[in-house]
């Protein structure tokens, strides 16, 4: 079992993993990442471990192809979305998804700072929330949110909130400022 506070540290420590391995095509070693983190090496393994990431000869590699069928329970709920990864690389992304209740397709297109078009206009982010994770920074509360599937609408979306009572649905806009508030939070971080 793990505790509240390793849950946040991994989820920090992925954080600078992203950041340093602009989001998996350039794998670190994982004595680096320690090092860039304060950390020791073991401990810095042992999380990400905890986080589904894969550690091969000795250098962090962001492979998560083989999770894709997956459920999204434990560790595959911490994987980095898209917004977080625009965010870590400061590229431009381009998202394109099938909503799973209207079967639309949704195409979403956006930077770390703008979102550039959403198609169609009012598609949402379904995010699931990172339970016991703390990103507190100082009297400020930030919630560990991770995009689980892109909605045509707020509509489209209410099923999934009723299965996902934790969850949160946010426009696109509203998701990505979120994103930024969430990376500001791992960022105040004083190891990262």
């Amino acid at each position: 079992m793990t505790t509240r506070t390793d849950r946040t540290a991994a989820v920090r420590i992925a954080w600078a993993a992203t950041k340093l391995t602009k989001a998996g095509r350039h794998p670190i070693a994982i004595g680096r990442l320690a090092a860039t983190v304060g950390m020791d090496p073991a401990e810095a393994h042992r999380l990400m471990d905890l986080m589904g990431f894969v550690i091969r000869d000795g250098l962090v590699v962001m492979d998560r192809g083989s999770r894709s069928g997956q459920s999204r329970d434990g560790s595959d709920r911490y994987r980095v979305d898209l917004f977080l990864l625009a965010v870590a690389t400061g590229e431009p992304v381009h998202a394109d998804a099938v909503c799973p209740a209207t079967g639309a397709r949704v195409r979403v297109h956006f930077t770390r700072a703008h979102v550039l078009s959403v198609d169609p206009p009012h598609a949402v982010v379904a995010a699931s929330r990172l339970s016991d994770i703390d990103l507190t920074v100082g009297q400020d509360y930030v919630e560990a949110l991770v995009c689980t599937q892109l909605f045509a609408s707020r509509e489209a979306a209410a099923g999934w909130l009723l299965d996902n009572i934790d969850g949160r649905v946010l426009s696109v806009p509203d998701y990505l400022a979120h994103t930024r508030r969430m990376a500001a939070a791992l960022e105040a971080w004083p190891t990262i």
